[in-house]
């Protein structure tokens, strides 16, 4: 739907840009160059002539061109005429491929609106879709490390968790596109945790996500070989070819704005998405879970199946609450304020983090940890009970030492199961998940590595092309690039204000954790100790700590819908900036004396080529278009690389 839009625009601007253009081309350049060479043999004059550097000369043999205003007079104002088989060709070769390719970028939104809003903010900022898959790589990553440990640790304690808690890291990394967070109270949590019969709950989630999942498709592949090997062609017909350069050159810089596509699109399928919004939501309704829960009175119900509703997870799609607070954290009791406001003068402040979606990722990159936190905390909670040899029952009891019924060690009422993962005083984790601020500058670190490595690539091959300068071209791109990255500043400081917000609301009446000397319970202490012992890894971040500096509440509320539609209006504009720049270059509506002199950067120094050819342009630019060439391709690599390398998936390669 997305990319048929896009498409549309495009065919549509092809339509009304002859009739647009062809009124207002005037003149000539080549028979420009004619005349003037006609009017020197009557009368010479070498006050215009202009070389290679743009230094005025006397000699018409080393005259590459003349001055700006001599191009106004001599050769008229307005631009060329339009060539529709020049357009039509050059549209097909360059750009019609990246908008076929757009048909794959990871949407998976709510609807057909947010489809289009996804696909503008992507190729309107390259960034921010490539700041997203990073979150989503890192996030993925830190979720296989904890639950490496967690294998580990439950195969040293003989436990027979290992599958259940394959189950849930399988889930809790394919659900990173929707909002997931927790339902139910602590007692609902522990028996999903806790009790045997429902580790089938935590396998028909394992099977049901992987199902989904989006696979590499033929459809996918044809698109990704045709492009790159488009690609190829042009930059060696760049260079070896001994066709109009300045036509090869457009070429190879749009195919260097685009080229982001390729790692983009293929890095969301290798780290996985679903094949649509509700696959998560249609997970958690048909898992069949064994609970208790509690009744009106407080008294629990008998266990019975439950199924056909989200329980322990829920999709939180459509949620207006700016936190993430779940049921689990009231029954917790941490939190006694009111409830914090749905909307600011009619305006969602959660926005695009209850947005189903992966290009929104980065929107919920602290809450989609947080929900992982909480369930990993609770299995680790588990690992150290059995470490320590507690039954879920009695402790009168004792442990059940045989092999074959080790599951009455964990049978229990909902009251004991509660009690055995979340012990008196428990404290939950802190919502400013230690990594995360890591996660976020390795992230903007790689999206603006490869936003500059490509646009970058495109603005050094126009403006090292001579005239060398900043003209139409490189000045289009550069406009591009800013735009792009000022639409992800905008949009990733809304999403960091909403959270920054949550966090200050939380703290208001957070009690203090209890210290190990003030915990009366030995049992208490044990896991106190554990905790602690954890949260003293040397893996925890630095950055962890790093705040805002004081705003006030209202300033804050006020910062988060302002700039989530700036960035978003600023994306929006800046997608369709894309298609117009590289569409106008091929309509030959840069072919004036102003575009040509690059006057935008020289200003009265600017000049105008009229007589050079294109082995002189070649010799004059080549080291320049070779360095650009390497530098979109490092880029290119190097984020394709990030993204294969840094999931995760050799934690569970065995020694």
């Amino acid at each position: 739907m997305s990319s048929v839009t896009l498409g549309g625009i495009s065919v549509g601007l092809m339509f009304v840009l002859p009739s647009v253009v062809s009124a207002a081309g005037l003149f000539n350049f080549s028979q420009c160059a004619i005349d003037i060479n006609t009017t020197f043999t009557v009368a010479f004059n070498s006050s215009f002539l202009v070389d290679s550097s743009g230094s005025f000369t006397t000699n018409l043999d080393n005259a590459w061109g003349i001055t700006y205003d001599a191009c106004k007079t001599l050769c008229g104002s307005g631009w060329e005429a339009f060539d529709w088989y020049f357009f039509s060709t050059s549209v097909s070769s360059w750009v019609l491929p990246w908008l076929a390719l757009t048909a794959q970028l990871p949407y998976e939104t709510k609807d057909s609106s947010t489809n289009l809003l996804s696909v503008l903010l992507a190729v309107g900022s390259p960034m921010l879709i490539t700041y997203s898959l990073c979150l989503t790589v890192l996030n993925s990553r830190w979720i296989n490390i904890r639950f490496r440990a967690l294998y580990d640790r439950n195969e040293e304690v003989l436990g027979k968790q290992v599958k259940t808690m394959e189950a849930a890291r399988v889930f809790l990394r394919e659900s990173q596109h929707i909002p997931l967070g927790i339902s139910g109270s602590r007692s609902i949590i522990a028996q999903l945790v806790v009790s045997p019969e429902n580790r089938s709950w935590w396998y028909s989630l394992r099977k049901e996500v992987l199902k989904s999942k989006r696979e590499w498709t033929y459809s996918l592949l044809a698109q990704v070989i045709w492009v790159t090997v488009a690609v190829i062609s042009a930059v060696s017909d760049f260079f070896y070819s001994t066709v109009d350069n300045s036509t090869m050159g457009i070429g190879v810089a749009i195919n260097s704005l685009w080229i982001w596509m390729i790692p983009v699109t293929l890095g969301f399928v290798w780290v996985g998405t679903q094949r649509s919004s509700s696959t998560i939501r249609d997970a958690l309704m048909t898992a069949e879970a064994f609970v208790s829960e509690e009744g009106a009175l407080g008294v629990y119900q008998p266990v019975r199946r439950v199924t056909n509703r989200m329980i322990g997870l829920r999709d939180r799609t459509g949620d207006e609450y700016i936190s993430t607070r779940s049921d689990l954290e009231n029954d917790l009791r941490l939190h006694h304020e009111r409830p914090l406001p749905r909307t600011l003068y009619g305006i969602s402040i959660a926005g695009f983090e209850m947005e189903p979606g992966p290009i929104f990722n980065y929107a919920r990159a602290w809450s989609h940890l947080y929900t992982s936190r909480l369930i990993i905390d609770a299995f680790e909670t588990l690992n150290a009970r059995l470490e320590a040899g507690h039954p879920v029952h009695r402790k009168e009891i004792g442990w059940n030492y045989d092999v074959k019924q080790w599951k009455d060690n964990l049978q229990g009422s909902p009251e004991e199961m509660e009690a055995y993962i979340y012990p008196p005083n428990h404290q939950r984790p802190s919502r400013d998940t230690d990594c995360m601020i890591w996660h976020c500058l390795l992230s903007a670190l790689v999206g603006a590595i490869l936003l500059w490595g490509t646009t970058g690539a495109a603005i050094l091959t126009a403006y090292n092309t001579p005239v060398i300068g900043l003209g139409c071209e490189s000045g289009a791109y550069l406009l591009y690039g800013s735009m792009a990255t000022l639409s992800w500043a905008l949009l990733v400081l809304s999403a960091y204000l909403s959270h920054q917000h949550d966090l200050r609301i939380e703290s208001k009446n957070l009690p203090r954790a209890p210290t190990i000397a003030e915990a009366s319970d030995m049992e208490l202490r044990f896991l106190l100790s554990r905790q602690t012992t954890a949260n003293s890894s040397p893996t925890l971040n630095p950055f962890s700590s790093l705040s805002l500096p004081s705003l006030s509440p209202s300033l804050v509320l006020s910062l988060v819908p302002l700039t989530r539609y700036l960035g978003l209006l600023l994306g929006a504009i800046n997608a369709i900036w894309l298609l117009l720049i590289s569409i106008l270059q091929f309509a030959n509506v840069y072919n004036n004396c102003w575009c040509e002199g690059c006057v935008l950067g020289l200003g009265s120094k600017a000049w105008v080529i009229l007589w050079a050819t294109d082995d002189q342009i070649v010799a004059a630019a080549w080291n320049s278009w070779v360095f650009a060439v390497l530098m979109s391709c490092v880029a290119v690599m190097g984020a394709g690389f990030f993204f294969i390398a840094m999931r995760g998936e050799e934690i569970f390669v065995r020694e």
